[in-house]
Parts: structure tokens; sequence; C-alpha cells
């Protein structure tokens, strides 16, 4: 992620130092017609939406593998509260273990 921002925070600089107002001629300055500041602002803002799209799902997988793994672990203290393990507490703390990975499929 600190990769992605900082390639989108060079690109945004290195946009600002190509398109000054000044005067090329062939590609370059039809180029710099399409180039301009609301252009490039247009472009960071989609970008920096998406990536606080991306981020607020890894948050939402985050705290679902907490919420899993604090069911894991409240089954796996009622199973051996006893120092006995039966086969359906067994059972049960393998569903449980099961569910804070499969969060991440």
């Amino acid at each position: 992620m600190k990769f992605y921002i900082h390639a989108i925070i060079m690109t945004i600089i290195l946009a600002t130092f190509v398109s000054p107002p000044t005067a090329h001629a062939g590609i370059l300055d039809v180029g710099k017609a399409w180039f301009s500041g609301e252009v490039l602002a247009l472009i960071a803002s989609a970008i920096l939406a998406l990536i606080g799209g991306a981020t607020g799902l890894v948050f939402r997988k985050i705290a679902r593998t907490f919420r899993e793994a604090g069911e894991f672990i409240a089954t796996l203290g009622e199973a051996i509260e006893d120092s006995r393990l039966t086969r359906e507490e067994l059972t049960a703390v393998i569903k449980e273990g099961k569910d804070v990975f499969g969060v991440w499929r």
C-alpha cells in the first residue's frame, strides 16, 4: 500500500513538472492540452477513491477475522474448562478454527 501511495505522489509531482505552460511542438502540444490541472485532479481523486475502497474492504476482513478469533477462543475455553475434550467439543473447536481462516477465502 505504501508503495502505491508513493507511486501516485511521484506521478503527480512528475506530471506537475512535465506540464508547465511552455510551447512544445508536435504530439506534446496536443497531450498538454488534454493534461491540465483538472484532469490531473480527476485522476488523482479516482485513484485515491480506489485506494480508500480497497482499504475499507481489508479493514472489514480484519474486523471479521478478529470477531471469528474471539468466537474460536470462547469455544476453546468452554471446551477445555473441565479438562476433558468430548467429540462434540472438538468438532465445535475445529469448526470455529476453520471459520477464522475462512474469512480470507
